[in-house]
């Protein structure tokens, strides 16, 4: 296991069945540090059950990669992300033009766009695009992780997390 900080002479620990997870506390302050806890993939295997009910507290729990440390993963409970994600909001543009007679409504953060000859139509094309773009995202997503800024995969990753669902998306999407 490792620890994200040296044990002082005052540490808040959480409890594991078989040893605590240390975390230091400023000296003489009765208030959990800063540290958050960090493990390996191998031993957050052993321990998935215990570090999931810390997660659960609202205690975010981290898993690296102990060949690549840069590379790590948030365990965090399920609502504070559905609060995160709520900041994400969508500005879809909506655009006529006069001399086609075409409406064109974008969505500049996924950079995808529906056309029809009613705003309505434009729409429901736009929502074909998405579902579509997110089914080769999930297939491909080894190439879109590292081709797509965070920013696109953090809309994108809220637009999947409605499961398909043609309506939600079209609420969340502000149309």
């Amino acid at each position: 296991m490792t620890t994200v900080a040296p044990l002082t002479t005052m540490a808040t620990c959480y409890k594991l069945e078989s040893e605590d997870i240390m975390m230091e506390s400023r000296e003489g302050v009765n208030k959990m540090s800063l540290a958050i806890p960090k493990f390996n993939i191998r031993d957050t295997k052993k321990r998935y059950s215990e570090l999931n009910n810390i997660a659960l507290k609202g205690i975010e729990v981290i898993t690296f990669n102990a060949n690549n440390e840069n590379e790590m993963v948030s365990h965090i409970k399920t609502s504070y992300l559905d609060k995160l994600m709520s900041n994400l909001i969508f500005k879809p543009e909506i655009e006529f033009d006069e001399e086609i007679e075409i409406h064109t409504v974008s969505l500049p953060e996924i950079d995808l766009y529906g056309e029809g000859p009613t705003l309505e139509a434009a729409i429901n094309n736009l929502l074909d695009s998405v579902l579509e773009f997110l089914t080769i995202y999930v297939d491909k997503i080894d190439m879109f992780s590292k081709v797509e800024s965070e920013q696109k995969q953090l809309f994108l990753l809220k637009l999947l997390r409605y499961h398909g669902d043609r309506d939600s998306i079209k609420k969340v999407l502000g149309l």
